[in-house]
């Protein structure tokens, strides 16, 4: 997102090789006018307020909210010691609920420095938002000394469902010592009634924002110093019915007008009407190049000066932005440098409209030239919105195609999705680039027939035009394997990763990560985990060298259960470490990427003799691996925990979780896989006999791959399809059978299969 250093944060989420960082202006309160009127009454009732777990601000534009939170928040002092106050302001980017948290978060880092690290970390690894971001996030909250206010100005430009959902999540379980604060044009759909009914609700609505008539006198007489009289104040006053804005832009019309009384008895109608007759006042009283500067600016959400001499084609726009400025025609300082501004939401809509009235044969290119401006700087979400604004769709598809994987990594898969949307389906189709782009949102959404759809396109552009291959060919390759193991076609799996590992996916950094991941998965789960975890380490360097979080989590999930599997206790619990950046926590995290490291953490804790605890991690496990992953990784999840739950005595949950693996691997392409992941689930039984068989008398410790023929012992297969599958020789198998014999006491294959079931190695 942002890259400018006196607009932007490192604040944020680690993506592929670089760290995204935020508008930090969208964190700052907007800085106060010097000509206004203090609202001390309203700013006394939100004070009066703090016992209060939610206070509603909902007004129609104009009406003064912004400007009453921010005398609030510098009065912050009134509050009492230990309050702080957390500031965002939101924009119609934010109905992405990773960007809509991230930016949540960082507001209350401004606050509170530090608070909900571990939460925008989970955030930037896919985490579960309600399982594990909130969770998480509250309880760091809930340790913070002080008390903490979180504003949330413009809340009605979010209407993604998702956000609304989590956020009455958010207020269900807020800490005692945080306050939420919305500023909306519309009522949100969050639990308003029944916040209403517990008196945890303060609202203040219109007739509460309302201006008195002696705050009107104030406003006219004491801080723009008009004289007017008594007379025609209270007529302003009965014609704008208290409304802030139709005040202000009464008193602009006002202030060089000769015959104030004559103007002012011209007023009527409703606030639209009035809106619009000192809009044109308001416009006509300006220099030609004022003017036009601010109807050619009003398509921009926040103005700084090099942003409008893009757009204008000028060089002087900075000196600008400060006379208007200074001439109080309602522009908004987002810092205190003055380096970004926006103009008032209602003022910017009426400049807009005038523009498209008078020049809207130049939207469309002073979008364009602002399009490439943000493109240029890496801003692709902006740069979308003014493309499309501008009906430019060769464009949009152009910057979309440049930027995507940059927002995808980020964890913006929704705002990726959402550009994808804005384009006809034709375009997307025709462009093997944004069909990539589709194909790895279906997959990682775990939308499977989506996906299909979209690597089949892709290969049949590749297959059919030379010019499209390359790059685009080699992530079909990647795409392909990656489809064929979620639907547990691990032998098709196996042979299209290895191929994959053979292209140059150039600066593919998704299918650079996710290749070596794939290709270990389709060893794994064909019985070779010594080439497995071979692919698993390379996979964890590339996404390391690639700033990939989450590739590099998954293939160190994998590497921590392969430890585990083997009865190396040790090194499982130093990979997790690893994937958890060193802290100590096995795998708790609720997101896709941690399954393996949940079923590794609940192998741990089983053979540390702590059933109960991997049982918990077990079914976190199922419950991450049901968010996307594949047939294989869910019916593991699903044999691990009922192998657990046996042990805890639950037969019936283990029998229940075996049903249902047993339903999900008959679905499988693969009609080996069955066998596979249950020879593979039982290792995490008996890895190490050691572990396993406190007070159990053999003769000699039994060696893992004396375990895997004990294991393939107890199947139909041969001998000479036992050491197919282990890929050793037939006399390797034997003289592994005869060892086995040997420290089980036993003369043949039935009796060692007794043994190994009384044993527990079964």
């Amino acid at each position: 997102m942002m890259t400018s250093a006196d607009e932007s944060s490192n604040n944020g989420v680690e993506g592929a090789g670089e760290r995204v960082v935020v508008w930090t202006s969208k964190l700052h309160v907007p800085v106060e006018r010097d000509r206004r009127i203090d609202r001390t009454t309203l700013v006394d009732t939100l004070f009066a307020g703090d016992n209060r777990k939610v206070t509603l601000l909902s007004a129609p534009a104009g009406w003064g909210k912004t400007t009453l939170l921010a005398q609030w928040v510098g009065g912050g002092g009134n509050a009492g010691e230990g309050q702080r106050f957390a500031w965002l302001s939101l924009d119609s980017s934010d109905n992405d609920p990773m960007w809509f948290w991230t930016y949540v978060i960082c507001a209350l880092q401004e606050a509170s420095p530090g608070v909900g690290s571990r939460a925008l970390e989970l955030l930037d690894m896919g985490a579960n938002t309600v399982r594990a971001v909130l969770p998480t996030l509250m309880n760091e909250l809930a340790v913070v000394a002080d008390r903490i206010v979180l504003i949330l100005d413009d809340y009605h430009l979010v209407n993604n469902p998702d956000v609304h959902e989590q956020m009455t999540l958010f207020i269900s379980h807020m800490p005692a010592n945080l306050r939420l604060v919305l500023a909306t044009r519309s009522d949100p759909l969050l639990p308003l009634a029944r916040l209403r009914a517990t008196g945890e609700l303060l609202e203040l609505r219109t007739d509460d924002l309302r201006f008195a008539a002696g705050e009107a006198e104030r406003l006219f007489n004491d801080v723009l110093a008009l004289d007017l009289s008594d007379t025609d104040i209270e007529l302003l006053y009965q014609r704008t019915e208290g409304w802030a804005a139709g005040l202000y832009l009464a008193a602009l019309s006002l202030a060089k007008c000769t015959d104030a009384a004559a103007l002012i008895r011209t007023f009527a109608g409703d606030n639209r009407h009035i809106v619009d007759y000192l809009m044109a006042e308001v416009l006509d009283r300006q220099p030609p190049q004022l003017r036009s500067f601010m109807l050619r600016t009003s398509i921009l959400r926040r103005l700084s000066g090099a942003l409008c001499d893009a757009v204008l084609q000028d060089t002087d726009s900075a000196s600008v932005l400060e006379t208007i400025e200074r001439e109080n025609l309602f522009l908004v300082p987002l810092d205190l440098s003055r380096g970004w501004y926006r103009y008032h939401h209602l003022f910017a809509e009426l400049l807009l409209t005038e523009l498209h009235r008078t020049e809207s044969q130049l939207v469309a290119s002073l979008r364009q030239r602002a399009a490439a401006w943000f493109a240029a700087q890496g801003h692709t979400d902006a740069a979308v919105h003014h493309l499309v604004a501008a009906g430019d769709i060769e464009g949009t598809a152009r910057v979309i195609a440049a930027g995507w994987v940059h927002e995808f990594n980020a964890g913006g898969l929704s705002t990726v999705s959402g550009w994808l949307d804005r384009l006809p389906r034709e375009t997307v189709i025709n462009d093997p680039r944004l069909s990539v782009a589709r194909a790895w949102i279906a997959l990682n959404e775990g939308r499977i027939d989506d996906s299909a759809f979209w690597i089949e396109d892709i290969e049949e552009k590749v297959a059919s035009d030379a010019a499209a291959g390359g790059t685009i060919g080699a992530q079909a390759v990647v795409l392909r394997a990656i489809h064929s193991f979620k639907v547990g076609d691990v032998a098709t799996t196996l042979k299209t990763a290895e191929r994959a590992t053979t292209l140059d996916l150039g600066e593919a950094p998704l299918a650079r990560s996710a290749v070596y991941c794939i290709y270990g998965n389709a060893l794994y789960f064909s019985g070779r985990t010594d080439e497995a975890q071979a692919a698993y380490r390379q996979a964890a360097q590339r996404a390391q060298n690639i700033g990939d979080r989450r590739y590099r989590i998954y293939a160190l999930g994998y590497l921590a259960l392969i430890a585990a599997e083997r009865g190396q206790l040790a090194d499982a619990e130093r990979q997790i470490r690893r994937a958890n950046g060193g802290g100590t926590d096995l795998g708790a995290e609720e997101h896709f990427v941690g399954v393996m490291l949940s079923l590794a953490a609940a192998t741990v804790l089983e053979m540390r003799g702590d059933s109960a605890a991997a049982a918990d991690a077990a079914a976190l496990a199922v419950t991450s691996a049901r968010r996307g992953g594949a047939i294989p990784e869910i019916a593991k999840a699903l044999l691990v925990r009922a192998e657990i739950a046996t042990r805890l005595g639950d037969h019936q949950s283990a029998k229940a979780s075996r049903d249902e693996a047993g339903m999900l691997l008959g679905r499988c392409a693969d009609t080996g896989i069955d066998q596979t992941l249950l020879f593979a689930a039982d290792q995490c039984a008996g890895a190490s006999v050691s572990a396993r068989l406190a007070g159990c008398t053999i003769n000699e410790e039994l060696t893992p791959k004396e375990l895997d023929v004990l294991r393939l012992l107890a199947t139909r297969l041969s001998r000479r399809e036992i050491g197919e599958r282990l890929y050793v020789s037939l006399n390797t198998v034997k003289t592994h059978q005869r060892a086995v014999y040997r420290k089980l006491a036993v003369e043949d294959r039935g009796t060692a299969v007794k043994r190994g079931r009384e044993l527990g190695l079964l």
